[in-house]
């Protein structure tokens, strides 16, 4: 196994573009640091670091093995976290959880069974708010996402993770709070012929209005309604707050094609139940924001909450 240290060392180096700096920086000697660089180079068999005048940087190779290397320091960090003395600091404590809906159904489950299976004495409680349709016109017409549109206010829960439209800038706090973003999957059901073409790519160019043939109407979660252009809303045939509802009208359906958020659809695509569409809606898309309250942040079960469901929202498909 890859040496923990050592692949610290390669992130300095990488992330200061100096042997010296990262030396400094990392409270070690420099030929220390030269030393490690080798060593790790000499065991994956590819250089990482070409060397000039006292300028470090990433060859091709480097620039893979970097996403490989912060993967795998986080799941030493996770695996301290979650077996280690200080994570064991916290068990038997209650940790409330603010969510919407969507989080708490598609992405909470699987971040909270990583935890549990590996500290059974951690507990948690999981708050939801319905009212879909006031949580996103509040945030559309007050313009602030930070002011309104909560689910709940922070002395309700240790931790809101909610959902906010993606905007076109953000600032440094909203930066840190900023987990993941919670994409559009636009799918239909096998039954639909056109759709079946499309997915298969056997209609280029397609004859279509955003990416879709122009016989299918839409089906859609009620967040991307604020979202909807024209010509899209045009074509729309049904708008539920439920992603559930919106998702079984779809599969059963010859001609509506889904809009509902990616995490939502992951097993129906898995089983063949429904069929991706080579369609892209960036514009639909929302952040996910992690907030503790301030007493709650200091704590490794914060932190172990907060890197599991980055895990799960990022690497789900393609973990190490």
């Amino acid at each position: 196994m890859l040496e923990d240290f050592r692949l610290k060392i390669f992130l300095k180096v990488a992330q200061t573009g100096s042997f010296t700096v990262a030396a400094k920086e990392l409270g070690i000697s420099q030929p220390a640091v030269s030393q490690s660089i080798n060593n790790l180079e000499k065991t994956l068999g590819a250089q990482l670091l070409t060397r000039s005048r006292g300028l470090a940087c990433l060859t091709a190779e480097g620039f893979a093995f970097r996403e490989y290397a912060e993967r795998i320091l986080y799941w030493y960090s996770a695996a301290d976290a979650m077996f280690g003395a200080e994570g064991r600091l916290t068990d038997n404590t209650r940790v409330r959880i603010c969510a919407d809906p969507v989080c708490a159904a598609y992405l909470l489950p699987e971040t909270l069974s990583v935890i549990c299976g590996a500290r059974p004495k951690s507990g948690f409680s999981i708050i939801t708010r319905d009212g879909l349709e006031e949580y996103v016109s509040n945030i559309f017409e007050s313009g602030d996402a930070s002011a309104k549109g909560r689910f709940g206010e922070n002395t309700d829960a240790d931790v809101q993770v909610s959902i906010f439209p993606s905007p076109e800038t953000m600032d440094f706090e909203g930066e840190s709070r900023l987990v993941g973003v919670l994409d559009a999957a636009v799918v239909a059901s096998g039954l639909n012929r056109s759709a079946t073409d499309a997915a298969q790519a056997r209609l280029k160019p397609f004859s279509t209005l955003a990416g879709v043939h122009v016989s299918n109407r839409f089906a859609l979660w009620k967040g991307y309604e604020a979202f909807l252009t024209p010509d899209l809303e045009a074509r729309v045939a049904v708008v539920s707050s439920s992603v559930e509802a919106v998702k079984a009208m779809t599969e059963a359906s010859d001609s509506l094609v889904g809009i509902v958020p990616e995490p939502s659809v992951r097993k129906e695509l898995a089983d063949g139940r429904l069929l991706r569409l080579p369609v892209q809606l960036p514009e639909f898309a929302y952040d996910i924001h992690f907030d503790p309250r301030p007493e709650f942040a200091g704590k490794t079960i914060c932190q172990l909450l907060r890197d599991t469901l980055v895990s799960v929202i990022r690497y789900r498909e393609n973990r190490i």
